[in-house]
């Protein structure tokens, strides 16, 4: 099968295009400024203007593409602010949508699913829990970027195409393989409380659903591995030669009893891709000095208001993620017992 990722040099990007490497898949990825240093040998690099589409439609024309996982955003919500045209421009994939239809004439039908990337953000944040029939009300340029994202692809690509959005929030796991341009969450929390000579301000009226890196990957890769099973089947009778699909033998030995099938039969094309928890940065901070050992002592609780960010920001986006354990039995990693396999490694791991 193969993979394409945009937004391959991102934080999650990377991951992905590491994950799926070895797991067999044949994976291309763009890239903006720099490629990835540490890429598996195979992995393909394409060099892609995401605001214009320049290189995008040559990928497509060298390349079928069995699924394609679009991580590429500009999704820091104050750059967003001030360079509102560039942001939809990223963030709204019409380009990425276009490629799709095209391929799907070009190469006898043949249908990429569409893994989206989305943000808890489109939520307004005016209660807890929110679920994805909900309505989304962004209150910044980036959350109206990202909800007009999702309403593009679903209105394009409707069903029987195979689209899954997902809705991620704060994102934290180990470093990148590859340097990433801006400071990493978990990270800087870490660093942060263990430092005992400057105290940081945390909110504690802002509250998340924080989702290990490694947990979005998996739910990723269950995706791309059920769609591939459902095209391997199609392929069968025809045997479609150089653009037939298969799942790689590691990655199918991965999966757990039943849990393919689970997804294969999914019944949304939206989920809420957040961790199982409603924390606070407050509660985020403290668990962390918890597993750091280091006390609460560098952790200053504030309210939201009392620091200047210039941009809204929604005080509750805690997300409902039931559709996601029900329809497909999947069950990310509580923060606690993630933070300490991070942060603390078992040795020689």
């Amino acid at each position: 099968m193969n993979i394409l990722i945009t937004g391959g040099s991102g934080y999650l990007g990377q991951f992905l295009v590491h994950g799926l490497a070895e797991q067999g898949y044949t994976v291309h990825y763009t890239y903006g400024s720099r490629q990835l240093a540490s890429a598996p040998a195979g992995v393909v690099a394409h060099k892609v203007d995401l605001a214009t589409g320049e290189g995008l439609a040559q990928a497509f024309e060298q390349t079928p593409f069995h699924a394609v996982v679009n991580c590429a955003a500009i999704s820091q919500p104050a750059l967003c602010e001030t360079e509102p045209d560039k942001a939809r421009a990223v963030n709204v994939p019409s380009f990425l949508v276009d490629c799709l239809l095209r391929q799907e004439q070009a190469r006898g039908g043949l249908r990429a699913l569409l893994v989206h990337i989305s943000t808890d953000q489109v939520f307004d944040g005016s209660r807890a829990l929110w679920k994805e029939e909900e309505a989304g009300r962004p209150v910044n340029v980036y959350g109206k970027s990202k909800l007009e994202a999702e309403e593009h692809i679903l209105a394009r690509l409707p069903e029987p195409h195979p689209v899954a959005v997902l809705r991620s929030s704060i994102i934290y796991g180990p470093p990148a393989p590859d340097p990433v341009p801006r400071p990493l969450f978990l990270q800087f929390v870490a660093s942060a409380v263990s430092n005992p000579d400057k105290p940081t301000a945390f909110f504690a009226d802002e509250y998340r659903s924080p989702v290990h890196v490694q947990d979005l990957c998996r739910l990723t890769q269950l995706l791309i591995a059920a769609h591939g099973q459902k095209l391997e089947a199609q392929q069968q009778p025809q045997g479609q030669g150089a653009a037939a699909a298969v799942v790689p033998r590691k990655a199918a030995e991965a999966l757990a009893p039943g849990e393919l099938a689970a997804v294969a039969a999914r019944r949304h094309r939206v989920y809420n891709a957040g961790g199982p928890e409603r924390l606070s940065r407050v509660d985020m901070a403290r668990q962390v000095a918890d597993c750091l050992g280091c006390g609460h002592g560098s952790i200053e609780s504030v309210p939201s208001a009392s620091v200047a960010r210039g941009v809204v920001s929604p005080p509750d986006i805690s997300m409902d993620i039931s559709r996601l354990q029900t329809d497909l039995g999947f069950r990310p990693a509580a923060f606690r017992d993630a933070i300490r396999d991070i942060l603390l490694p078992p040795a020689g791991k």
